[in-house]
This record gives structure tokens, C-alpha cells and sequence, in this order.
């Protein structure tokens, strides 16, 4: 009565068949989500190549964001960071690119994207040092200018202060020599009253 009973031996090679056809659908998706990832990070650098900043960089996010700290994740980071270093970029930032390019070295050091990484951060390093000395000598240019001016107002203050004195010190002279010249008269009034009275008592 009843069927016949499944051998154990066959119900053991059943389970590793299966276990085998599992693990190839597995391997098949992984394949083929890679493949995708793959594409996508080449159409993120297509987009990159035509200066089409905003569309490359959202690309490169989403193959980060697919992969899940697996490559092309390594790949997809470090082209954030080629982004936002590129030189034509109107949203560049050089701070923001070396924290991508740091990120690629920290989390993914045996990427063949680390060594490149350093080398940008090391090119962008310096970049921004030489920004920040050149928006130093800016200010301090400005600030030269600044008391040059304030200077130039002080030494024409004093130009308009000394112009002032010595107008004041020509009309103090002009009145000394005004006042000379009614002391001259008065004395020659003086003279000629004392003659008249000479005349008349003779």
C-alpha cells in the first residue's frame, strides 16, 4: 500500500541540486546587477565627459547607493570626487572632493582607485592652501589700500590745516603792517602838529 518510500540518498541529492541551482540564481543576479552597476557607471562618466555636471553626479550617487560598500562603489566615489574637483564645474568644491577622495582610501584601501585618490587630494591640498594664501595677500592688499587712503585723507587734512595757518599768519602780517603804517601816519601827524606850534610861537 502506498507509494514507494523515498530513498534518503536521493532525498540528500535533491537538496544539493537544489542548493546548487539556488546559489547560480544567486550568483546570475549578482552578475547581473554588476553588469548594471557597470553601465551605469560608464554613462555616469559619458555625462561627466559632455559637462553635464548635475546629471553625472546624481548617476554616480545612485551606483554608490546600489552597490552598497561593494565595487563599483570604490569606482562610483571616486568620480564623485572628479566631479567635484573638475575645474569647469560651476558648483566645484575642493574641500567637498578631497572628503570623496579621503572616503575612497579609508573605506575601500585596496581599491586600484586609492592610489589615484591620494594623489588628488595631495593636487587639491595644495590648490586650496595656495587659494587661501592668495585670499590672504587679497585682504592684506585691501588693508594696505585702506590705510593709504586713510593716509592720503590725513596727510590732505594736514595739507588744508597748513594752507589754513598760513593763510591766517599772512593776514596777521598784513594787520601788523597795517597797524605799522597807522603808527607811521600818527607819528607824522604828530610831527607836523609840533611844527605848526613852533610856527605860531614865534
Amino acid at each position: 500500500m502506498g507509494g514507494k518510500p523515498i530513498r534518503s540518498g536521493h532525498g540528500f541529492y535533491f537538496c544539493f541540486a537544489l542548493l546548487i541551482y539556488l546559489s547560480g540564481c544567486s550568483s546570475f543576479y549578482d552578475l547581473s546587477q554588476q553588469r548594471q552597476l557597470g553601465e551605469e557607471l560608464a554613462s555616469g562618466n559619458q555625462l561627466l565627459i559632455h559637462g553635464d555636471f548635475d546629471g553625472s553626479l546624481k548617476t554616480f550617487e545612485n551606483v554608490v547607493m546600489r552597490a552598497k560598500d561593494r565595487p563599483p562603489a570604490d569606482a562610483a566615489i571616486y568620480n564623485i570626487g572628479l566631479v567635484q574637483a573638475h575645474p569647469q564645474n560651476p558648483k566645484r568644491d575642493r574641500p567637498q572632493a578631497i572628503g570623496s577622495f579621503n572616503l575612497v582610501i579609508t573605506r575601500y584601501p585596496d581599491s586600484p582607485w586609492a592610489e589615484p585618490a591620494k594623489v588628488w587630494i595631495s593636487v587639491l591640498s595644495e590648490a586650496e592652501e595656495s587659494k587661501q594664501e592668495i585670499e590672504k595677500s587679497k585682504q592684506l592688499v585691501e588693508k594696505s589700500q585702506l590705510e593709504l587712503e586713510h593716509n592720503r585723507q590725513a596727510m590732505e587734512k594736514s595739507k588744508q590745516e597748513i594752507e589754513k595757518s598760513r593763510l591766517e599768519l599772512e593776514k596777521s602780517r598784513q594787520e601788523i603792517e597795517k597797524t605799522k603804517q597807522m603808527i607811521e601816519k600818527s607819528k607824522q601827524v604828530d610831527i607836523e602838529i609840533e611844527q605848526k606850534r613852533r610856527e605860531r610861537g614865534r
